[in-house]
């Protein structure tokens, strides 16, 4: 059986898009448009900072890799005062050895990147809420030497750079792994959702699958504090203390999360979705949908048909 952080990831379904190493040199910068891929960078060698949308602002050191979960429009450059160069502009309809070929910037000091973007449309839809929990616009993982990670990431970089038999698979799989390790081992920024820190709690791990697996299903507290084998208030007090928010906050969170991938992908009516994912009646299934997403289900899904998914709230 699935442990919850697999099946969070599993739904995730994450796959490598693009992916190579791009030559640097002072000063240089390049500016990404948002994208409903999420980007990620890993710096080899040199320095260089991250200015998101949002108004955050990250210095990586080598050895350091960036990943923006949600896509966010995103400036990274030598330094502060650099100018930006368009992606588009600079990559557009190039195939990866034309970009490696590239030498980007000035003539000042090198800098080595391992740039990529990765299709995690279902991370998109998780939404935000200060009680629930969010990922962050952008978070950093330390790449030791000689690590899981390093080793994934020049796995991936080498099943990217040419076909080779079974590169699908391989690249499906060690996408999980990527995100796997980077989960695992990212520091736990401010605004990290609670709920993630529930996968090392052996009781409330337990809760965590049973909703993902099961989250249709009319949950009462008593029954998920069963699950849990604990007393109904050791369980609430428990899985407050843990992840901050109450275990029916993020129940009616993971059917909207659930609800929001459907959206895109299906035709299924707002009545019919509202009852597939567990909700009594369409009314308390958009009141939710809005708490989580800032907007009604019927916006999400046209939103995402004209090609520009709602930005997450700050």
């Amino acid at each position: 059986m699935p442990d919850p952080l697999s099946q969070f990831i599993q739904q995730l379904t994450p796959r490598c898009e693009v992916f190579a190493q791009v030559q640097l040199r002072e000063p240089w910068g390049i500016e990404e448009q948002a994208s409903q891929q999420a980007f990620f960078s890993y710096l080899r060698s040199g320095r260089c900072v991250i200015d998101t949308q949002a108004g955050h602002s990250v210095e990586l050191q080598p050895g350091q890799l960036a990943l923006l979960p949600y896509g966010h429009q995103h400036r990274i450059r030598s330094s502060h005062e650099a100018s930006c160069q368009s992606a588009q502009f600079l990559f557009a309809n190039k195939a990866q050895h034309e970009i490696e070929a590239m030498t980007i910037g000035g003539d000042g000091a090198r800098c080595q990147m391992m740039c990529g973007a990765f299709s995690f449309a279902p991370l998109s839809h998780w939404g935000r809420d200060a009680q629930v929990g969010f990922l962050p616009d952008v978070f950093v993982v330390k790449v030791d030497a000689d690590s899981r990670l390093q080793q994934i990431l020049w796995w991936l970089y080498d099943e990217n750079s040419r076909p080779q038999a079974g590169q699908s698979m391989a690249i499906e799989h060690l996408s999980q792994l990527l995100l796997l390790e980077m989960l695992r081992f990212g520091q736990p920024p401010q605004r990290w959702p609670g709920w993630m820190h529930t996968f090392s709690d052996e009781r409330l791990a337990k809760v965590m699958l049973a909703i993902q697996q099961d989250y249709q299903y009319d949950w009462t507290l008593e029954q998920l504090a069963a699950v849990a084998a604990l007393s109904r208030s050791s369980f609430a007090e428990r899985f407050k203390q843990v992840t901050g928010t109450s275990a029916m906050a993020f129940l009616r969170q993971w059917r909207c999360f659930i609800a929001a991938q459907q959206l895109v992908s299906s035709q299924v009516s707002i009545k019919q979705l509202a009852h597939s994912v567990g909700f009594p009646s369409v009314d308390v299934f958009i009141r939710n949908f809005r708490q989580f997403q800032q907007c009604t289900p019927a916006q999400y899904r046209q939103r995402w048909r004209d090609g520009s998914p709602l930005q997450a709230a700050k």
